[in-house]
């Protein structure tokens, strides 16, 4: 049985996404007994700082790690250009290898995996992460009243559909996803090939047992009652409602602050400066290291974060919601977004709120405050669903129906 697979993915291994959701995932499957060619684009500056350690983690397992140099802040049409560039990675690959299935991270990657998919019938795997495209215009990054960008987005509606179609197997992040696109296709071929596999952490390292240091924070004080944000700052998260939430909560716990652990310091400071010296009092900034995040988590008693209600949010898994259950943390987010409905109402995972007013950031505070009475443990949802272990088996038993079928 040929076990040699290709993975290829626009977000780099050195990205804090290649720290957290690809590498883990990707290391445990080849401990199952594949051979994987990873195929990604790297940032210059991060690959600096995290080649080492990234060869230093593969180097005793069957990984081989291809990849190319990736600008951000290039155009679409450059994308194309890292798309031309992978695919020809891709093809010496298949050419050297006999490849028993590509797996493909998203709806760039995916274009290469279809192609071959076609050309040679390799097994495709479309991890599709989110409804792409629609995420693009739902966050502005493409804009309505620009014809161009309507015309990429009509183009990967139409990727999608074959995606869907063809793929051999479909990896969604929530069942609310799934939801969706049966309604879109009414047909059951989506239900036979897919799989949910939200995003998941390492619940060794985000534990409180296995904290080797708690960091010292100028601005926080052991009296605080310390509320966390941890990640980016815009496009999708509401940085500014984040904030006045915490003032309205500062009413009902007056020692309250508010820590953004972020690597986005210039946009936080534009959000910060709409504010007075005496509310941003409130607000302690830091950055950290994928794997001092645990760290961070420990020093507070509730991670709060607001996303940008939206169609395409149905089909999102935040991957701090698992780093935070995992760290028992309870959650305070808005409700809409994936499947936070199902764990926050069944699994009594932290508060929702529905909208962003005073008045539901009051009745927020109020519930969060009767919650934290109940003294629940919020790390088995992280055990429950969101291990990377969990994930791992689930991953390599896709793998195993493709490989095992015989059908390259």
């Amino acid at each position: 049985m040929n076990k040699h697979t290709l993975y290829i993915t626009f977000d780099g291994l050195s990205d804090p996404l290649g720290q957290s959701q690809i590498l883990p995932y990707l290391c445990g499957i080849a401990k199952n007994g594949y051979q994987i060619t990873i195929l990604s684009c790297e940032k210059e500056d991060r690959l600096k700082h995290e080649k080492d350690g990234i060869e230093a983690l593969i180097k005793s397992l069957p990984i081989t790690w291809k990849y190319i140099l990736y600008d951000q802040d290039g155009g679409f049409f450059s994308r194309f250009l890292y798309i031309k560039k992978l695919t020809a990675l891709a093809k010496v690959v298949i050419s050297n290898h006999s490849i028993s299935l590509i797996h493909c991270r998203s709806y760039l990657s995916s274009l290469i995996g279809l192609k071959f998919k076609k050309k040679f019938n390799i097994p495709f795997v479309f991890d599709m992460r989110g409804f792409w495209a629609d995420e693009r215009i739902d966050g502005l990054i493409w804009k309505k009243n620009n014809p161009l960008h309507i015309i990429f987005y009509n183009y990967f509606k139409k990727k999608e559909k074959q995606y869907l179609t063809n793929a051999d197997a479909i990896i969604s992040l929530t069942y609310s996803a799934i939801t969706e696109l049966e309604k879109k296709f009414q047909n059951c071929f989506i239900e036979k090939k897919i799989t949910v596999i939200p995003c998941c952490t390492n619940t060794n390292l985000f534990s409180k047992e296995k904290l080797i240091q708690i960091p010292e924070l100028a601005g926080i004080k052991i009296t605080d009652y310390v509320i966390i944000y941890t990640g980016s700052i815009g496009t999708w998260y509401f940085t500014k409602e984040l904030i006045d939430c915490i003032l309205v909560w500062k009413k009902h716990i007056p020692n309250i602050k508010l820590l953004i652990v972020t690597k986005d310091l210039i946009e936080l400071e534009l959000i910060l400066n709409q504010y007075s010296k005496e509310e941003n009092a409130i607000i302690v900034k830091a950055s950290a290291t994928y794997k001092e995040v645990p760290a961070f988590l420990s020093i507070a008693k509730a991670s709060m974060f607001f996303i940008k209600p939206s169609y395409s949010k149905t089909a999102s898994s935040p991957t701090k919601m698992a780093e935070c259950w995992a760290m028992n943390l309870p959650i305070i987010t808005n409700s809409g977004i994936g499947d936070n409905d199902l764990y926050f109402n069944k699994h009594k995972g932290g508060i929702l709120i529905n909208d962003f007013t005073i008045e539901e950031y009051e009745k927020a505070c109020i519930n969060y405050l009767n919650l934290s009475y109940q003294n629940l443990n919020y790390r088995q949802i992280a055990l429950s669903y969101f291990d990377n272990q969990t994930a791992i088996f689930k991953y390599t038993a896709v793998y195993d129906s493709l490989t095992q079928k015989g059908v390259f």
